[in-house]
């Protein structure tokens, strides 16, 4: 399987990744219909920012919490959601530990990352032009992860001497 990986380093929050999936997802350019979220705040003047998306889990708590069967995983093991079958009930929701998941007010089912599913490569990934979105397979994931931490360490010991 392969995952979305987030650095936030690179990403300047200017929510491109957001508009690519509200257009891919609903047909039009509107965050708030994203399934991923790039949540913003303001502290000090200084922006910080995290990426809140579905992690694909293992076992996932929405999967098992779902009266009705909707989320199901595909042969990718991505999990999708299948609204034909989803009741709105809001279980998921409170279920999944990162907020990713959310019932759609105008279509009163749940909606979330399925990594743009029938699709090459998930489209906030490839229109993200800092490249702070990455889709890696698994075994990637931590190598990518441990090489950013430690350039990032390595700036910031060199800035010190």
């Amino acid at each position: 399987m392969k995952r979305i990986v987030w650095n936030m380093d690179k990403c300047t929050g200017c929510r491109v990744c957001e508009a690519m999936c509200s257009f891919v997802k609903e047909g039009e350019f509107n965050p708030v219909k994203a399934r991923g979220k790039v949540v913003r705040t303001v502290e000090r003047s200084i922006l910080y920012k995290v990426r809140v998306t579905c992690l694909q889990c293992e076992e996932p708590n929405c999967m098992a919490v779902c009266p009705s069967g909707a989320i199901t995983a595909n042969d990718e093991c991505v999990k999708i959601v299948d609204e034909k079958k989803c009741i709105g009930c809001r279980m998921c929701e409170m279920a999944c530990p990162v907020g990713a998941i959310a019932v759609n007010a105008e279509k009163g089912v749940s909606v979330k990352c399925d990594l743009c599913d029938g699709l090459e490569e998930p489209q906030c990934v490839k229109y993200c032009y800092t490249e702070a979105l990455q889709y890696l397979p698994d075994e990637r994931v931590g190598i990518t992860l441990a090489r950013a931490k430690s350039e990032k360490y390595l700036e910031m010991t060199s800035q010190e001497g």
